[in-house]
């Protein structure tokens, strides 16, 4: 018999985590033989979203472990909390702004379990009406955050030169192996967990996905995604939510990244004023269009 552990982190989630759950539970129920657990850790919301689990716990016969955290730590702790909670054989890190499509995680697990060689599996992630998100990125160097910085990779999307980081060359329609697919929806195994340990808490929110994966590829193991699995990711809400303080945050991370897995004397205080300067304007138009 199969287990998997659910991991999923909450932050003002109250409009999001009641579908992700009830599209979640009647996707497991289908799965024969598995032994099911989620752990779900609350970021102290200031919303509603605590009285909905809350009451979610009450009319349902899932087992569920509640965390409610008392100050804000940030995704990446909380996701540890959740994920060190954890005890299934894989483990199924999940963002409450997810909707599970009929037979995506059966898919990521028959796949995880037929390839000894594949630590990550990952689905296509769709848009809240059917588009495919580009979900899936190389990882990251000097040269393609110039690009960014300069809207080069803006102008040539599907260039494998200037927009080689986003992978929008790629129509993410097919199977294949790739570096680093966004952090809303991972299975992996709960060997990787063992062999590279949880997400670095060094990371607040960004980046911390983009490191796991890293250091998943640099132990040995192969991610895989795949495009037959599909799961809604209405992307952003958090984010969205306090964008000036996200950009702030993803800048930091950025930089804690390149610190961590590329130094370099030359480009890093180059990177770190780009990415002051185009902080700057990113929060005044934040501002102005209220994106």
């Amino acid at each position: 018999m199969s287990s998997l552990t659910i991991a999923l982190v909450t932050w003002n989630s109250e409009d999001e985590i009641a579908e992700c759950l009830n599209t979640l539970f009647h996707e497991t129920a289908n799965i024969s033989g598995l032994s099911l657990e989620t752990v779900i850790v609350d970021n102290n919301s200031s919303d509603n979203t605590v009285k909905v689990i809350e009451n979610f716990l009450r009319v349902t016969e899932q087992k569920i472990v509640f965390i409610k955290n008392k100050e804000n730590l940030g995704f990446t702790k909380a996701c540890n909390q959740a994920v060190h909670a954890s005890t299934g054989d894989y483990i199924f890190i999940l963002n409450p702004d997810t909707e599970i499509m009929e037979g995506s995680i059966r898919k990521l697990m028959d796949y995880l379990d037929e390839h000894d060689e594949a630590g990550v599996a990952a689905p296509q992630l769709l848009s809240r009406h059917g588009e495919i998100q580009y979900s899936c990125r190389t990882f990251p160097t000097y040269r393609d955050m110039f690009f960014e910085m300069t809207l080069l990779s803006t102008l040539f999307p599907k260039s494998e030169f200037f927009a080689r980081w986003k992978m929008k060359y790629f129509d993410h329609n097919s199977t294949r192996e790739v570096d680093q697919p966004m952090g809303a929806a991972l299975l992996l195994k709960r060997k990787v967990l063992e062999s590279v340990g949880g997400l670095d808490e060094r990371f607040i929110m960004f980046y911390n996905d983009v490191d796991f994966c890293k250091r998943i590829k640099d132990a040995g193991f192969k991610i895989v995604f795949l495009h037959d699995a599909r799961i809604k990711h209405i992307q952003g809400i958090s984010v969205y939510k306090d964008r000036s303080g996200m950009i702030k945050i993803w800048n930091a991370d950025c930089l804690k990244y390149f610190s961590k897995h590329n130094k370099s004397i030359l480009l890093y205080p180059l990177l770190f004023v780009g990415l002051k300067v185009t902080g700057i304007i990113r929060i005044i138009r934040a501002k102005l269009l209220k994106v």
